[in-house]
């Protein structure tokens, strides 16, 4: 008896790792989360066992999986995270792409458009008009990511900071952070800080989200300025795509989830500084879109 094909369409991201499992016709019928797994120079097999653990919760075994992956831009690191996926038998057949070429493709088909991302980092993607692909930002925590979930981290403990110094410069997100760390002064705010990973500080962003959309004047400036930072990137790309036409711009990312208050500023930005910005509603499913590519690999 002929069995159907299972596909995997992974994503692979700096604080979360997702795999959806399709069936024969590419379809989603099965998803699981766990946590990130992008590519560092070397740690093809570290990312291959957090993948591989979140493939098995999702399915069994798969005919073919493709996989988006932050930090695998570069074709040595795509072939190291392949081996070391088919090695841990995640599929028989595996192809590691870097996480635009999957984004644009969930977001795009073969079309031109502009892909922001904004989750731990940010980064935009695009195809212009001529199929070719470019890309601005991206470049990490240390050289920027501007309007990440890093950068959106970090301006919300500066901003605790400066309010126990200022009382001009009053703010609830101290209290916010030491809650939601499970903290109870600021000196130990600070003794976090001192082993905080960038992942940990970018899981306070969502945090800053919240205290926006509950009226929270400094959480609302600092998602106005991460708004600003991310409309940028979008203006750097739409250089790329010549004439008066519409531009169409997708959206993925935590950070850019629908209802967000950073996707609703991200709005207002883009209708000022890039008028021509198209965005398309909902986020990109990447994972997906990653399912129609596997299946296109048998």
């Amino acid at each position: 008896m002929t069995t159907s094909p299972v596909f995997l369409g992974i994503d692979v991201g700096g604080s979360h790792t997702t795999v959806v499992v399709g069936d024969h016709n590419a379809q989603v019928v099965a998803r699981a989360d766990g946590p990130g797994s992008a590519m560092r120079p070397g740690g093809a097999e570290a990312s291959a066992a957090v993948i591989a653990d979140v493939a098995r919760r999702a399915a069994a075994a798969a005919d073919a999986a493709m996989v988006g992956a932050a930090g695998a831009g570069r074709e040595q690191e795509q072939r190291e995270l392949s081996a070391a996926l088919i090695a841990a038998q995640v599929a028989r057949r595996v192809r590691v792409a870097g996480d635009s070429e999957v984004g644009l493709a969930a977001a795009f088909g073969d079309g031109s458009g502009i892909l922001l991302n904004a989750g731990t980092g940010s980064i935009a993607f695009a195809r212009s008009p001529d199929a070719r692909l470019h890309r601005a930002g991206g470049y990490g925590w240390q050289l920027g990511d501007e309007g990440g979930g890093y950068w959106l981290g970090r301006r919300a403990l500066a901003a605790a900071a400066r309010a126990t110094d200022d009382p001009d410069e009053s703010s609830t997100l101290l209290e916010r952070l030491l809650v939601a760390l499970g903290l109870r002064h600021l000196d130990d705010l600070i003794r976090w800080t001192a082993t905080a990973t960038p992942a940990q500080v970018a899981s306070l962003a969502p945090h800053v989200l919240n205290a926006a959309r509950e009226g929270e004047v400094v959480a609302q400036r600092a998602v106005g300025d991460a708004a600003g930072e991310l409309a940028r990137l979008v203006e750097v790309l739409a250089r790329h795509f010549p004439g008066a036409e519409p531009i169409a711009v997708a959206t993925a990312g935590g950070l850019l989830r629908t209802g967000s208050p950073l996707l609703k500023a991200l709005h207002d930005v883009l209708a000022t500084i890039v008028p021509r910005a198209r965005l398309k509603d909902g986020p990109v499913d990447a994972p997906a879109g990653a399912v129609r590519l596997a299946a296109q690999l048998l």
